[in-house]
């Protein structure tokens, strides 16, 4: 897939910190990396940090938080394409919902109704887990054998701590993995480090990824 990057950044060069730019449509981003924080700055850079999406709001800088569209718990991947500024008012609301349900959460006109929607919406949500997995972005994903995904980093036990945990868990209960590896147009791993070595510890050969196909680290 190829994410959101500037409008007028595919015929120059775009600094948009030390650790990336953007070179004839490409974001490269400077190993080591910190993949998930410069997802966010990116998307500050092009949305913005002062007006929330949701209740259209003008707020201080520090106010404004991102909303992952698709959220997180149903493998909504922290890139701009799926990122949205919102202030943490309308972010803590939102939680795991999905917009459309949020939308209707918006609708409802007393506590009680609101509150009726919410114990409603988890079991809507177990549901959707172990029935749907990661349908809701199946237009960005694609699956990739472990072997062919290439990882930069000294392995140790210290992965197994409580991350691969709930990993765990959510795999033991649902059948499969709750979100999708995130590599560069050469296959290299940048999020999903956990993942990836629950895969391989449990004979796991095939993983969901999304290839970012305008995004390559360089050494």
């Amino acid at each position: 897939m190829i994410i959101d990057l500037p409008q007028n950044s595919q015929n120059e060069v775009v600094l948009i910190n030390n650790s990336m730019k953007i070179e004839n449509g490409i974001l490269k981003l400077y190993f080591p990396i910190n993949f998930q924080e410069n997802m966010y700055e990116l998307t500050y850079f092009m949305k913005g940090k002062e007006k929330c999406f949701y209740c259209s709001r003008t707020f201080p800088k520090d106010k404004i938080t991102l909303d992952h569209l698709v959220p997180q718990d149903f493998g909504g991947p922290t890139i701009p394409n799926n990122l949205l500024p919102a202030c943490k008012r309308c972010n803590s609301e939102k939680t795991n919902m999905l917009k459309p349900f949020y939308d209707r959460y918006l609708s409802l006109s007393t506590n009680g109704e609101k509150s009726q929607f919410l114990s409603d919406f988890q079991q809507i949500s177990r549901f959707l887990h172990r029935w749907y997995g990661l349908v809701f972005i199946q237009d960005w994903l694609e699956e990739k054998e472990i072997e062919n995904i290439i990882v930069n980093i000294s392995l140790d036990s210290s992965y197994r701590g409580k991350k691969y945990k709930k990993i765990k868990e959510y795999y033991k209960q649902y059948g499969h993995l709750q979100k999708p590896l995130i590599l560069d147009r050469r296959n290299f791993l940048l999020d999903g480090f956990t993942a990836l070595m629950f895969a391989k510890d449990n004979g796991i050969k095939k993983v969901p990824v999304i290839v970012l196909e305008n995004v390559e680290v360089i050494f």
